[in-house]
């Protein structure tokens, strides 16, 4: 089906994605396994018959006929990942500049993707018989893999991941992508350069394009003729490309594709929505933070429908756009974009890591206040609905990538939770993890750290009762920023129940303040940090008030800011995770608004302006994990919980130092408090909290938990029993 003229005023050159027509074939004596704590995605080889391989044919072709002058993108040179052998016919063999752009298309992948085995390729340039065919590619095989590691058990692997996986060739005497391209389409470039004449289709740019359909970017999922949404037409399984998409509009928000009827016209009706989203970790976080949208039109186009990137998302000249349907003239991307490298380390394939941030913290600012309408809205935000809130400007520049945010909700009128999430480029796709629970009346803030969206926004979704909303912000995260952070094992450095940190015993009074010195101390913080990481916690108040946190001005006459980091009422016990910028003498000051209140604040890390120190990198929420599906149900007084932190949600296997978290208890049988901390190696127990919760209570704290024994973090509960909820959105490293 041809696109709509009145959005693309040339023929659109269709670039096509077909899996191949397969029947099954076994290959004996191979199990292939990933361990759940192998380093990076690699497969154990014993003797049983568990790998199947599934054999087909060359993929249908790929039709490829233009649309506008795009912007010219080179990829710069890599150095090789991985080894590529291309066995080319005659037709490439008489054409030695087609032959030189269909390896820089080679040489390109080769610097991206890292395999062991050396990937074959099949390459034919002949007449494909029709005007507008310029070129097919696709997987010759896939192989059934048993990935007990990674829990897709019965899921079919375009045979190059799945030797990369297995570390050994699984179908030696065959290649592993079969490509052909037209040697009689007109108008087509073979020069190297990037710059072919006016009107004229880059060759290597569609080369570039089908290798990354062999590597596996196409999924099984199809609509036939009746109406009919299928997946694993070619086979009994599913391809891991489609364990990784979902459908989200409206209501439905995150559904598994695979979790529709298979042969239903449910599943068919999803395809064709519209809404059709990537939500693998890496592919997200690529993306910052937001689902990527496929190419999901409302009628199904072969070869063209699902395995593909939304072109209206991604259109021409936008740096992800390779792997779009279409392809101008004169557009040339020599690059596949980073939301394809994420989707691939999302299917598996190992690819070089993002370029981690470091961190600038800034005097807080109000960016909303829905009472007042600070931020330009005003009134309750209702059930169901979301507002975008600017983030970008002032004290934080434009490069920025992601926010530390101070979000508090106020007087619900019912149970409700909060979640913020980078503004969306299209469509509603929302995360399915919260940042802020409240109970009806309730008034609670938490840290939010999240990715800059599209416009320089981030959007604040309400699910239930009407809360006021106040947006504060903390600090950015970019490429520009001044400061790696340092992690350190927690520990209790304010108490004004005990006088820890030299502060007198006594709760803190109406309108008064107190300097916490942060340099030096327990954990050695050095003179050139320039932030703390700390849990602070207000309790025993006496009146409702608010508490500030803030670095310690070097002039007396400086008003304190106007923002709150703790709201809190009498007999709470509320904790908030603060990142506070280092003040004069190195010290941050606290202030208590009204009445009185007692102050505790555990120190976790800090961020230093001197070399070193670890990158951030965002990454969209994931849950890792929920007690309540996942027995016991419930963490008992003085129990603890392991869990894995790294190897999930995007955190690699190796390398994380800490993990940013937002950790959720769920109706505390009594009053208690949860810690979370990095498993230590001698056993030992920190005395410090994370989560205070009151009997019945359902509340979240965002924490930096450090990296611990076995790449696990510990969660403590001390008394009742306390169902627990673990979202990662970030981790530090290199």
């Amino acid at each position: 089906m041809r696109p709509d003229p009145s959005r693309r005023p040339r023929r659109p050159r269709r670039l096509g994605a077909l899996a191949a027509v397969l029947a099954a074939t076994v290959v004996a004596g191979v199990t292939a396994s990933v361990p759940a704590a192998a380093a990076g995605p690699s497969v154990q080889l014993v003797d049983a018959p568990k790998v199947k391989v599934l054999r087909g044919d060359v993929p249908a072709g790929t039709k490829v006929l233009p649309r506008q002058t795009g912007r010219v993108r080179p990829h710069a040179t890599r150095e090789p990942l991985s080894s590529w052998t291309v066995q080319y016919d005659a037709g490439f063999d008489a054409n030695p500049q087609a032959r030189a752009a269909f390896q820089q298309a080679v040489d390109t992948w080769a610097g991206l993707i890292t395999s062991p085995v050396p990937i074959v390729v099949n390459a034919r340039f002949t007449d494909l018989g029709g005007h507008g065919v310029l070129g097919q590619a696709g997987p010759t095989d896939f192989a059934i893999l048993d990935t007990d590691g990674n829990a897709k058990a019965d899921t079919a692997f375009p045979i190059s991941l799945a030797n990369a996986l297995a570390g050994r060739d699984l179908t030696p005497t065959r290649p592993d992508i079969d490509a052909e391209f037209s040697s009689t389409e007109p108008g087509v470039y073979y020069g190297t350069d990037g710059n072919p004449p006016a009107g004229q289709i880059d060759f290597t740019t569609v080369v570039l394009h089908e290798l990354g359909h062999g590597l596996g970017l196409l999924g099984s999922l199809t609509v036939d003729t009746d109406g009919h949404g299928r997946w694993g037409t070619a086979s009994p399984y599913p391809d891991v490309y489609d364990r990784f998409t979902v459908r989200s509009a409206g209501s439905v928000q995150g559904k598994a594709l695979l979790s529709y009827p298979n042969g239903s016209t449910a599943l068919a009706g999803a395809l064709t929505s519209g809404a059709v989203y990537w939500d693998g970790p890496l592919g997200k976080a690529a993306y910052r933070g937001r689902p990527v949208r496929l190419y999901a039109p409302p009628a199904w186009e072969e070869a063209s429908s699902y395995s593909h990137l939304s072109d209206v998302d991604f259109p021409a000249g936008d740096p992800d756009s390779l792997m779009t349907p279409f392809v101008q003239e004169n557009e040339v991307i020599h690059d596949p974009g980073p939301v394809v490298l994420g989707m691939f380390g999302d299917m598996g394939w190992q690819t070089p890591a993002p370029v981690g941030v470091r961190y600038t913290p800034i005097d807080p600012v109000r960016l909303l206040d829905t009472r007042d309408g600070t931020g330009g809205t005003s009134g309750r935000l209702g059930r169901g609905k979301a507002l975008d809130v600017g983030v970008l400007g002032g004290a934080v520049p434009t490069s920025a990538t992601a926010v530390v945010l101070n979000v508090t909700g106020l007087g619900p009128s019912s149970p409700t939770d909060l979640r913020v999430y980078p503004t969306p480029r299209s469509g509603t796709a929302r995360p399915l993890v919260s940042n802020l629970n409240l109970a009806a009346g309730d008034q609670r803030a938490n840290l939010v750290t999240v990715l800059v969206g599209e416009g320089g926004k981030v959007r604040v979704f309400n699910a239930g009762g009407a809360p006021h909303v106040l947006v504060d912000i903390q600090g950015w995260y970019g490429p520009d920023g001044a400061s790696g952070y340092q992690p350190t094992d927690p520990v209790r450095i304010l108490d004004t129940r005990t006088g820890t940190g030299n502060v007198p015993v006594a709760p803190l009074p109406a309108g008064q303040s107190l300097d916490l010195m942060v340099v030096g101390g327990p954990r050695a913080v050095p003179a050139t940090a320039t932030a703390v990481v700390l849990t602070v916690t207000a309790l025993r108040a006496t009146t409702t008030t608010d508490v500030r946190v803030f670095g310690t001005p070097a002039d007396a006459a400086t008003p304190p800011p106007r923002v709150s980091n703790l709201n809190l009422r009498p007999g709470q016990v509320v904790p908030n995770l603060v990142v506070a910028k280092i003040g004069a003498g190195g010290a941050v000051r606290l202030l208590n608004s009204a009445g009185t209140v007692d102050l505790l604040a555990d120190l976790a890390g800090w961020y230093d302006d001197a070399p070193g120190g670890s990158l951030f990198h965002p990454l969209a929420p994931e849950r890792v994990l929920d007690t309540r599906v996942q027995p016991p149900q419930r963490l008992g007084a003085g129990g603890t919980r392991d869990v894995r932190v790294t190897q999930v949600a995007g955190v690699p296997a190796s390398g994380a130092t800490a993990v940013v978290a937002n950790i959720t208890g769920v109706d505390a049988s009594a009053p208690t408090d949860v810690a979370a901390y990095p498993v230590p190696a001698d056993g030992s127990v920190p005395t410090v909290s994370t989560l205070n919760l009151a009997a019945h209570q359902t509340a979240a704290d965002l924490a930096v938990v450090g990296v611990g024994a076995g790449g696990l973090a510990r969660l403590r509960n001390k008394a009742g029993a306390v169902a627990l909820v673990v979202d990662l959105s970030g981790w530090f490293g290199p």
